[in-house]
């Protein structure tokens, strides 16, 4: 399902703060949700310092690809070819890979669309830019549960199970007693959503039987305009 740049970035224009959560968590309510963010809903200093050193290795990287091959005095015999094309082709990949991460944004954040009923996990980078990652409906979650890391310094996750197969994703990461809000927050959307409408009454029609052989068929009476939701019919004549 295509979402917009648009829409994503409407969490900065428009978003409320509701409050830090701890560990780094704000929530921002939207016009179509709420937006769970760290460290006050921006990158940090050192994240797009960490994406400026990640582009600025995928282009030394570029370079040095495209300088083997177009250096004065490069040397293509056959002894040496071979290991310009491996030492091209690691060049290549590692320029891309850096190059991707640099572009894609290393700030994650979790968007919970109540209209479209839909969790999205997506990546923005230090321009702001919004990149989506993981798109999950309200009605493919099987379950949201915390789960305690075996790690020493590595907290609670909050996880959903979703998907015939039971795949598990990890939303967030922080203390039992803010994630805990979260899951009761989540938990109370899902049942919004997910809770069956009651379906209108259907009015009563009539059915109207074939008449036996030689009889006529019944007779509606007109309905005057003062009788409004009456109806008489009249009766059969048997001869």
């Amino acid at each position: 399902m295509a979402v917009t740049t648009a829409r994503l970035s409407e969490t900065r224009r428009s978003g409320k703060t509701s409050g830090r959560l701890g560990s780094g968590i704000v929530r921002h309510d939207t016009a179509w949700g709420y937006c769970l963010l760290n460290d006050y809903g921006g990158p940090t200093q050192i994240l797009c310092r960490f994406e400026q050193v990640a582009r600025a290795v995928s282009i030394l990287a570029f370079a040095m690809m495209a300088g083997l091959w177009l250096l004065p005095n490069a040397n293509f015999t056959a002894a040496v070819i071979g290991i310009k094309a491996a030492l091209s082709l690691s060049l290549g990949l590692i320029a891309l890979a850096f190059g991707s991460l640099a572009k894609r944004g290393l700030h994650r954040e979790v968007q919970i669309d109540t209209q479209r009923g839909q969790v999205r996990v997506v990546w923005r980078n230090r321009k702001s830019a919004v990149r989506l990652h993981t798109v999950i409906g309200f009605d493919e979650i099987g379950s949201v549960f915390l789960r305690r890391s075996l790690a020493p310094f590595n907290g609670v996750h909050l996880d959903v199970r979703y998907g015939r197969k039971g795949e598990v994703i990890t939303l967030l990461k922080g203390e039992e007693a803010r994630l805990r809000e979260i899951w009761r927050d989540l938990n109370v959307d899902l049942r919004q959503v997910s809770s069956p409408a009651v379906p209108p009454e259907r009015g009563v029609q009539s059915v109207t039987r074939p008449s036996r052989r030689g009889t006529p068929p019944p007779r509606r009476a007109h309905m005057s305009s003062s009788a409004v939701g009456s109806v008489s019919q009249v009766p059969q004549t048997l001869r």
